[in-house]
């Protein structure tokens, strides 16, 4: 393709299996290293939006995902449980129950605050106000502002989550766990109550405009297997993934699905809940060359090793895995990114890399 497309342009060809003038780029950057590459001044774990989005620039990265400054480390309650926040993740360290009667009394308390929570937050992984995007009133004017400071690049709507992770986060796996045995309703009833408040907000912020993709996540799967059984997940979470990808995709959204660890055992019913792609591909869990093989029209957005490649690798070796990667992507749907993101023990001059790997390797023509 002669024609030098727009990042956004790249990304709507891409979601379609259209020709493209090069393989696009989509990533999570939480790496001072890499930033301060770009930046005016020594970054140590304070990078700013801005200083994020001039990254974004110069690597030319067509969209971003989970976009924001570094967050200030500190201890956070919410909903009774202690968050430690660092400047890029977080965790539970404690919580307000220690026995399955206690769990059981702080879910059903939860139910009401959820039915009763405004319908444009967000309840992720974290919590209510544990992601970005708990600090603005309007998802629209929040998102204008982040097309302006990050452009060309295009952000990817905020993260859907589906909500049992948000149960089994807050519960912690043990306490999780005997309840699922003794009471499975209630965490089905907690579970309804977030995935409907979801659904709701999507219908509420969903725009095409806004960006022409979102990530719906949950982690469902270690290395080894998925975490809950398969009768259990078609039993209680794939009709509400369904439900959440039907609510996007009514605002002409495409879904890629996000876990981590080995999904083999569940991808037809990931395909049988209409997604339209899949991240983050780890390499030694469910590979590019998996995906692409058994289930050809998912757009495939991630796949090169952030485990070991980009951390312990050479530069070399992290060309050798994009271009392998554009290989066996040909006909199209590939936004190359990491397996998880550029998180801070990657090496910056490999995921510089990665991504002047993305241009020198140059056309992708779908068949």
């Amino acid at each position: 393709m002669a024609v030098k497309l727009s990042p956004l342009e790249r990304i709507q060809r891409t979601l379609n299996f259209q020709d493209v003038d090069f393989v696009a780029a989509g990533e999570i950057i939480q790496n001072s290293g890499l930033i301060d590459r770009f930046v005016d001044r020594e970054v140590r774990n304070d990078w700013t939006l801005e200083e994020l989005a001039s990254t974004y620039r110069e690597l030319e990265i067509d969209v971003g995902m989970l976009m924001a400054s570094a967050s200030t480390p500190r201890i956070e309650k919410r909903h009774g449980i202690t968050y430690q926040v660092s400047y890029w993740s977080e965790w539970v360290t404690d919580r307000p129950f220690d026995d399955v009667k206690g769990l059981k009394r702080f879910l059903e308390n939860l139910i009401v605050e959820v039915k009763g929570s405004r319908p444009d937050e967000i309840w992720s992984y974290a919590g209510k106000g544990g992601i970005l995007g708990q600090g603005f009133d309007d998802y629209g004017k929040y998102f204008a502002y982040l097309k302006k400071k990050i452009s060309p690049a295009i952000p990817c709507h905020i993260e859907s989550p589906i909500g049992l992770d948000v149960i089994y986060n807050m519960a912690g796996w043990e306490l999780y766990s005997y309840l699922l045995a003794d009471d499975p309703g209630i965490i089905s009833e907690t579970f309804e109550a977030l995935n409907e408040h979801e659904v709701n907000r999507v219908h509420l912020i969903a725009d095409s405009d806004i960006s022409p993709l979102v990530i719906v996540y949950c982690d469902i799967a270690s290395k080894h297997d998925v975490i809950l059984s398969p009768l259990y997940l078609r039993a209680e979470f794939f009709p509400r993934l369904k439900r959440l990808v039907e609510a996007w995709h009514e605002h002409g959204i495409k879904v890629i699905f996000h876990s981590e660890g080995n999904l083999k055992k569940v991808m037809d019913d990931l395909i049988t809940c209409g997604i339209d792609g899949i991240n983050p591909l780890e390499p030694e869990n469910i590979s590019l060359e998996y995906v692409r093989k058994n289930y050809p029209k998912l757009v495939l957005w991630g796949g090169i090793d952030d485990k070991t490649l980009l951390p312990f690798g050479t530069e070399d070796q992290v060309e050798e895995a994009v271009k392998s990667a554009i290989e066996v992507c040909s006909n199209g749907g590939l936004i190359l990114g990491a397996s998880g993101e550029i998180h801070p023990e990657v090496k910056p001059e490999n995921a510089v890399a990665l991504f002047r790997a993305a241009k020198k390797y140059g056309c992708m023509n779908s068949s």
